[in-house]
């Protein structure tokens, strides 16, 4: 069954757009989609999720993408069956991408969905083979060495310069069962020396044996650039936008906490003829990095589907979103503007617990944290069309961080009694 045709489309109800997870990324596509009166049908397997609160949600508890996929499957063709029409169903975690990919066969009668095809979905969740993709489109992209067992480490440690960044294979690999704390919640490690490289591998490698050395670009978090795109079901690019990141958490291999639109068309090319060499469609988040040693920017990752900082293109007028549900619905392309405009997006919650730590470790950087987020902006949770999220996630923000601030004062009332009974030494005659 293939996705509505423009002629049915005109006379029929709008298809309900289905989301899987309803965090930052899941409740920015809701509001892209509900504020143009597309319905939206947020899955989650937790019910205290602020995205679930959204007016634009009608939201089914549902089993995980990563913990239960063969039950939430069967859910799923459940709720296929009971819509009028087929949906369109967008992924936001990586292993909603693998379950997607994993069960084509047993959707598509019920779904279009928002997500590459096979192949190319596998090269850009393994970090080598889109090392290698990159290499023959003849996009710069830093040096990289694949890592399978000891040997292949000393190999590799005897070549590369340091600093280097110890990274997954596949991001999600490090995500699976307890491997997130194998790992010590890291998304990526930076290596200094050939003792440390061997030392920390010895850690991951109980969560998994499979790793990516790669040539570490000098520079600070906001020398990150994205060149965010739509590439339709027929493998044209659509369009686009560029974003860069001021400030992640942690620094330079965290997730964004404040990301702004940025003017970087020239990315536009290497990025088409790098998506075009994977034969990919969709929505791609590609990554890069500016290497002042050569004067260009060079590949850190492909991102193969919704991400956090979507909604930044929402607010410049180009909202891969509602494209990519129209290209997917069968629905005419919206004409989009051409011009820059700027604008930032800050995760409000990470934004406040940076500066909280700030405040209590009395580091620097706290004025210089606000003056990023100065300008015109919107945030991950807080909309006043749309408040309810907000409120939801303060009410247990707030017992959170009084339970915090407990603590933190009674380790501090403590150290203090222990400091005052501590025996003086009198110094010698």
């Amino acid at each position: 069954m293939e996705n509505l045709s423009p002629r049915d489309a005109a006379t029929d109800p709008p298809a309900a757009a289905v989301v899987l997870n309803m965090f930052y990324t899941g409740l920015g596509i809701a509001r892209s989609l509900g504020e143009r009166g597309i319905p939206v049908i947020g899955i989650t397997a937790g019910r205290a999720v602020y995205g679930s609160f959204s007016r634009y949600v009608r939201t089914i508890h549902c089993a995980d993408s990563r913990e239960e996929p063969e039950r939430l499957l069967t859910q799923l063709v459940a709720l296929g069956r009971e819509l009028q029409q087929r949906a369109v169903l967008f992924p936001t975690r990586d292993h909603d991408l693998v379950f997607l990919d994993r069960f084509r066969e047993e959707l598509d009668p019920h779904f279009v969905l928002v997500l590459p095809p096979s192949d190319a979905l596998r090269r850009c969740l393994n970090k080598w083979e889109t090392y290698l993709v990159a290499t023959q489109a003849g996009v710069p992209t830093p040096k990289c060495w694949l890592v399978n067992d000891a040997e292949q480490l000393r190999t590799a440690a005897a070549q590369v310069a340091y600093p280097c960044v110890l990274k997954p294979l596949a991001a999600h690999h490090w995500r699976t069962a307890n491997n997130w704390q194998l790992v010590g919640g890291r998304k990526a490690i930076s290596i200094a020396s050939s003792e440390q490289l061997a030392a920390e591998y010895a850690v991951i490698a109980a969560a998994d044996r499979r790793a990516l050395i790669q040539e570490q670009v000098p520079g600070e978090d906001d020398c990150l650039i994205i060149a965010a795109c739509y590439v339709d079901r027929q493998g044209a690019f659509r369009a686009g936008f560029n974003a860069q990141k001021l400030v992640q958490t942690p620094p330079g291999f965290g997730t964004g906490c404040i990301v702004q639109s940025a003017n970087r068309p020239e990315l536009f090319e290497p990025t088409i003829r790098l998506l075009r060499q994977l034969n990919f469609t969709g929505v791609a988040e590609v990554e890069y990095k500016w290497d002042a040693r050569d004067a260009e920017y060079k590949l850190i990752e492909v991102n193969p589907r919704p991400w956090d900082q979507h909604r930044l293109g929402a607010a410049c007028g180009v909202d891969l979103m509602y494209l990519a549900y129209c290209d997917c619905a069968g629905l005419p392309a919206p004409v989009l503007p051409t011009a820059f405009t700027p604008c930032k997006w800050i995760a409000e919650d990470t934004f406040l617990l940076t500066a909280l730590g700030l405040l209590w470790r009395r580091e620097g950087g706290i004025r210089e944290l606000f003056r990023q987020a100065l300008g015109k902006k919107l945030y991950a949770i807080w909309s006043i069309r749309d408040p309810l999220p907000f409120v939801v996630y303060a009410a247990r923000l707030v017992p959170d961080l009084m339970r915090l601030a407990w603590k933190a004062t009674r380790h501090v009332s403590m150290n203090a009694m222990l400091a005052r009974r501590k025996p003086q030494v009198r110094a010698p005659q």
